[in-house]
């Protein structure tokens, strides 16, 4: 039973993902999905509310999920270099669910899973920040970060780069590992 209940759900997701791809999101409706998946209107509803649950599903499934396994086995340093690879992966889906504007936005659901994945993994470890910083909090630092990986994420999705994910990668790496002033050739040190 709970085979064919997920099967259900992911001709559901399926149908849907297939949509955004060739229409706008604001366009797609609750029968379009269900006649894409063969199955009826009411059967949507025994697993999704509307079609933005159904954008937190593959969210969660295609990037949370895979990524909470890391996290399971303390290996935090991976996590970057997968999400670029599932965004990489389904490159054409996701530029388009960047498209999708409003509350329910996937540029909100992103932005908010990632702040809530910085706390976590700072949660996780002590900070080696001094006493005297008191204004670095792990919401403070979790927040600076989101809010650059986040907008770096959407820039390299919807932008016309030819970056790899391995490339976002290393050059996300690098950027988190120096201050902006190893970054340049800064005569005044």
């Amino acid at each position: 039973m709970e085979d064919k209940k997920e099967l259900t759900k992911d001709l559901l997701t399926a149908s849907f993902r297939e949509l955004v791809l060739q229409i706008p999101f604001e366009k797609i409706t609750i029968k379009m999905i269900t006649d894409g998946a063969g199955v009826i209107r009411p059967t949507f509803y025994k697993h999704f509310q509307d079609k933005y649950e159904v954008l937190e599903w593959i969210l969660k499934t295609e990037i949370k999920d895979k990524i909470q396994v890391l996290i399971d086995n303390n290996m935090e340093a991976d996590i970057f270099r997968l999400l670029c690879n599932c965004l990489e992966k389904d490159h054409a889906f996701y530029r388009k669910a960047y498209e999708i504007t409003g509350q329910n936005s996937f540029e909100e659901l992103m932005s908010d899973y990632i702040y809530h994945l910085f706390l976590l993994i700072l949660s996780k470890y002590p900070l080696k920040a001094p006493d005297k910083l008191a204004v670095l909090t792990i919401e403070a630092i979790a927040r600076f970060y989101t809010f650059g990986l986040a907008d770096s994420l959407k820039y390299w999705i919807c932008q016309d780069t030819l970056f790899s994910g391995e490339e976002v990668h290393a050059a996300y790496n690098y950027i988190i590992r120096n201050s902006v002033l190893d970054l340049l050739e800064y005569p005044l040190r």
